[in-house]
């Protein structure tokens, strides 16, 4: 119809564009039924936002007309989308095996492998270059950029190169068997071809897990392909988990599924995407997050919902439809999240809102829509601990965590752009050459860290009263509040909170060092040409051997006296005691400590001055920041400092008892073992020899008897430095 040409959407668009700018915009859309609401990102509607508006009008009314229809879905999407030869030789194999065991079965795929192929087709692409709509949703910050065909962070197959090493799940849809029976009818296809037959695993039904119908699952080529059937849901009030649950229709199917974007099938026997929902299409065009029914009843059905429509939007990086988002702030909807929903279901939503291309929208979202709290129940800690007016206490903390999340976030897409001298490794020995913008798991680990970062810090009192406390020996008795989100609340793995809390700790350091002279002791590190390498003696030997240079000249580190040389020790020390720590994770806290200081810069202005001065003045203390922080981190590397937590005693147990015999267990030997260790920082490269005689002069208590023409020799000599 005239409706769906684009070139009159455009010029409709361009039309309706002086009527929405004048003050009966918001009746004149409310006549349309259509808000202005495309994205969480934009709060002005342009001539851009005029034709995306008028575009989504012309579509919803196409998208009407043709609801009487409602039997029939609505297929096509302009140009097919790309399948490459391995989905092609797949899809073939299953009409094969459907028509040669004379089957009526309609095979569809279902999910998200459909979203993400019609987000990679040449026409989303360029319709949503032309039209502006939500910016470059197809590559995040983090990412590099996507190939024409396909999309990065996807399960979407590209070529045989890029998927080689991960299969590609894809679910198959049937209409009127068990995914068990057609699983094995594709072995009996196989057996009558002569080729080897697959193993089939069933995944029983166990809602508990989500798993609401038996699901084959077997590994054909190189993708892993689980049959299930299609289904209708119905829900009790108190439950999450459908009480009643039957093979449905394609139609119901697409209607139960939480998002539009997510119910479109492609229909393997036709060759064509179906869009049942009628609105998915035109949602995934728009870039709009929304449920198919009525998103009220959707998420009080099942309220995992709203965490999983959050978590598209900020992945895809689409806004939310207007009426989802006030659904999701109904306290009926936070209830139910909170009672129906499991903290295992909840943490994981979570963890994936965390690694998603635009894991600032995500938390962004949760505090708008008032959910942040259910999900991060931290005031009911605040209370346990004794503090004052929790409620506004816990909104300045989730204020505070989205700033230095976000200006952490754009920090480090910065560093992508232009990185520094410390983001790559210049120790591959022991740091491989990684980078924290490609360690997707760091960066996650990041992002809990500096959300939760204000709350580790409104708790710092009492962690230190908790440490002091008899029970403090308990240590699951006196874990800190980020632990017990983590894991009590969240359910996440012990290590990642022990993850987590190490880069707090260590940020906590490096702001500690760089505020007493740290900075200054790195500049002059630097300026001095203070230089500490590791080389390996072959590639066939782990051995390595330490150099150590300043001003261009080797030094000797057991015997060198300059005071620079010196100084640059001790500060090397100091930081290898938070390194040592730290480990791997030493970028991750010293982007969370150079994010702290530019975070605090909007609040360190506090007179009035013109805005490109305060403008001016702000880059400037910026620049300052990073560049301290820089210089510092630069100087950790010229020191040798990165991977010294892999630095092994030169001395084991064994030979240190046999360089000090009358050592008892305990505490002294572990004293010895420390001194040992600093002394290994402190002198990078000394032999075994140097340090056997530092330890027996430092311990002589712990040394062996000395004979009798030994101890007379001694007492000479003592005598003679003496007087």
């Amino acid at each position: 119809m005239v409706a769906d040409s684009r070139e009159l959407r455009l010029l409709g668009g361009i039309l309706v564009h002086d009527m929405l700018q004048t003050s009966s915009m918001a009746a004149f859309q409310r006549k349309l039924g259509i808000s202005s609401e495309q994205s969480p990102y934009s709060m002005t509607m342009s001539r851009t936002d005029s034709v995306r508006f008028f575009s989504a009008v012309a579509s919803s009314s196409s998208s009407s007309h043709g609801s009487s229809k409602s039997n029939r879905p609505r297929e096509g999407y302009g140009p097919s989308i790309h399948l490459t030869d391995e989905e092609k030789q797949l899809f073939n194999l299953l009409r094969h095996v459907r028509e040669k065991t004379n089957l009526n079965t309609t095979l569809r795929v279902a999910g998200g492998w459909v979203r993400d192929k019609l987000l990679a087709t040449p026409e989303f692409q360029t319709y949503h270059k032309v039209f502006d709509i939500g910016g470059n949703r197809l590559t995040s910050k983090f990412q590099k950029p996507a190939p024409s065909l396909g999309r990065q962070g996807t399960k979407v197959l590209v070529s045989r190169d890029e998927s080689s090493n991960s299969p590609v799940d894809i679910d198959i849809a049937l209409d009127d068997m068990l995914g068990r029976e057609f699983a094995d009818h594709l072995n009996e296809y196989l057996t009558s071809q002569g080729e080897d037959t697959v193993s089939v695993g069933v995944v029983l039904k166990n809602p508990e897990k989500s798993k609401h119908l038996e699901t084959a699952t077997m590994k054909v080529d190189s993708f892993w392909i689980d049959f299930v059937n299609l289904r209708a849901e119905e829900y009790t009030q108190d439950s999450r988990i459908p009480d009643l649950m039957r093979i449905g229709t394609a139609e119901e199917d697409a209607f139960r599924r939480d998002l539009t974007i997510n119910a479109l099938f492609y229909n393997i026997n036709t060759g064509q995407v179906e869009d049942w929902t009628r609105r998915g299409f035109d949602d995934l065009r728009r870039g709009i997050v929304a449920t198919p029914l009525a998103p009220l009843t959707t998420l009080l059905d099942d309220p995992l919902r709203v965490l999983r429509s959050i978590r598209f939007a900020a992945r895809l990086r689409f806004g939310m439809d207007p009426e989802l988002k006030a659904s999701a702030m109904d306290d009926r909807v936070r209830s139910a999240l909170g009672q129906k929903v499991s903290r295992e279901r909840v943490g994981g939503e979570i963890d994936l809102m965390l690694r998603s291309p635009d894991p600032v929208g995500a938390m962004r979202l949760l505090i708008n829509l008032k959910l942040v709290d259910t999900v991060f129940p931290i005031s009911k800690y605040l209370c346990e601990y004794g503090g004052d007016d929790c409620a506004d206490t816990t909104r300045r903390i989730f204020c505070m965590g989205l700033t230095l999340l976000s200006t952490a976030h754009e920090h480090l897409a910065d560093c992508r752009l232009s990185p520094p001298l410390w983001c790559t490794a210049q120790n591959p020995i022991y740091d491989g050459g990684c980078r924290l913008v490609d360690d997707c798991e760091s960066r996650r680990l990041l992002w809990y860290a500096a959300f939760l970062k204000p709350l580790w810090d409104e708790t710092a009192l009492w962690r230190k009263n908790a440490a002091e406390t008899p029970s403090a020996r308990n240590k699951k008795s006196n874990r800190s509040i980020i632990s017990k989100i983590l894991v009590d609340e969240l359910k996440r793995p012990t290590r990642d909170a022990e993850s987590v809390e190490k880069i707090l700790i260590a940020s906590d350091q490096i702001a500690h060092l760089m505020g007493s002279g740290g900075d200054i002791s790195a500049t002059m590190i630097l300026l001095s040409d203070v230089l500490v390498t590791s080389r390996r003696e072959s590639a066939d030997h782990d051995q390595t051997s330490v150099f150590c240079t300043m001003n261009g000249h080797n030094i000797d580190s057991a015997t060198e006296e300059d005071p620079l040389w010196i100084h640059a020790m001790e500060f090397r020390q100091r930081c290898a005691q938070v390194l040592i720590k730290v480990g791997p994770l030493w970028r991750a806290s010293l982007i969370l400590a150079i994010s702290e200081q530019l975070a605090a810069l909007e609040g360190d202005i506090s007179y009035a001055i013109e805005g490109d001065i305060v403008d001016d003045y702000q880059d400037e203390q910026r620049r300052g920041i990073i560049e301290s922080f820089d210089a510092f981190a630069a100087a950790w590397q010229q020191l040798g400092l990165i991977g010294i937590w892999h630095q092994e005693p030169l001395l084991d147990g064994e030979a240190v008892k046999k360089l000090l015999p009358r050592i008892p267990r305990g505490p002294a030997f572990r004293d010895v073992m420390d001194e040992q260790a600093n002394w290994m920082i402190t002198h990078p490269g000394a032999g075994v020899s140097v340090l056997e005689a530092y330890l027996v002069a430092s311990f002589p208590t712990f040394a062996p008897a000395l004979k009798d023409g030994a101890k007379q020799a001694q007492k000479k000599e003592q005598h003679q430095n003496s007087q």
